[in-house]
């Protein structure tokens, strides 16, 4: 990964922290996101009633994954438009039924009250108005149209058992992450426990959420994850004397450990219906 200066307010763009990993990284990152995310992701889908002939709009399509599955389901008479800016991971989709679109969600057009369902995830942390998007991704719904997003509050990111000997280091580097990252300017990895409240006051009906956090070991898919996600923020962190390099050290290696437990972030799930 190329070095990244954090120490300074980055505020003014909607840069993706990942976007400087080598194509191998970042694949088995996103193959991780999927792993662990799809389940839920494709169970709340499956209970909005994604169907034969639907349109849909799949925002920050990463791997491919969720594609895939929406593809599959709309059948040939749907349409699937996987919308990224960064479409590395998605030219083996050959379905004829989905569109491939170099998208940057803050700004390129996108149609009007065309989509029976637009999805996004793990999409709006990074982003400096997050809420202007929701509006945007609300104004590509046909009336009647479904909105599903999902992102993750790290807040909840604990060690189990505070007597193991990483966890005080654990805790340090979980909290002084979600700081850090806010004051620069990367991302808000918080920013999912709002996510209820904005779906409520933008208009939709039928609302719902869902919250989802896990407890597990060291060395799991979701430990996995964890190390392919915050080692480059860690690194960061040192750099910057935010934290000590034997904080990060020890935190790395508790999710490499198996007799350690902890619990993850929460996955956040909102949805809602447009009027009409």
């Amino acid at each position: 990964m190329k070095e990244r200066d954090l120490s300074h307010d980055d505020s003014q763009s909607d840069s993706y922290f990942w976007s400087d990993h080598q194509a191998d990284d970042e694949l088995t990152r996103l193959r991780l996101i999927e792993q662990f995310n799809d389940p839920s992701t494709l169970r709340q889908l499956d209970a909005i009633g994604v169907a034969d002939g639907w349109r849909c709009l799949e925002v920050g399509a990463g791997a491919g994954s969720v594609v895939r599955w929406l593809s599959q389901r709309v059948g040939p008479a749907g349409n699937v438009v996987a919308a990224d800016i960064d479409l590395r991971f998605l030219g083996d989709i050959s379905a004829r039924n989905v569109e491939v679109r170099r998208c940057d969600i803050t700004q390129d057009a996108i149609e009007p009250s065309s989509y029976d369902l637009v999805h996004a995830r793990n999409v709006l942390m990074h982003l400096r108005d997050p809420v202007a998007v929701l509006r945007r991704l609300i104004a590509a719904l046909k009336p009647g149209g479904w909105l599903m997003v999902e992102d993750v509050d790290n807040g909840t990111v604990e060690a189990a058992d505070p007597a193991h000997p990483c966890a005080a280091a654990f805790d340090r580097c979980a909290q002084a992450r979600i700081a850090f990252l806010l004051a620069s300017g990367v991302m808000d990895l918080r920013f999912a426990r709002t996510l209820p409240v904005h779906i409520e006051q933008l208009g939709l009906i039928d609302v719902g959420n869902e919250g989802v956090a896990q407890v597990g070991p060291g060395r799991s898919p979701m430990s996995q994850l964890m190390i392919h996600s915050f080692r480059p923020m860690d690194d960061a962190m040192v750099a910057n004397g935010v934290i000590a390099q034997s904080d990060a050290s020890n935190a790395q290696r508790a999710l490499k450990d198996p007799s350690f437990f902890y619990r993850g972030g929460l996955i956040v799930a909102v949805w809602g219906r447009k009027p009409g």
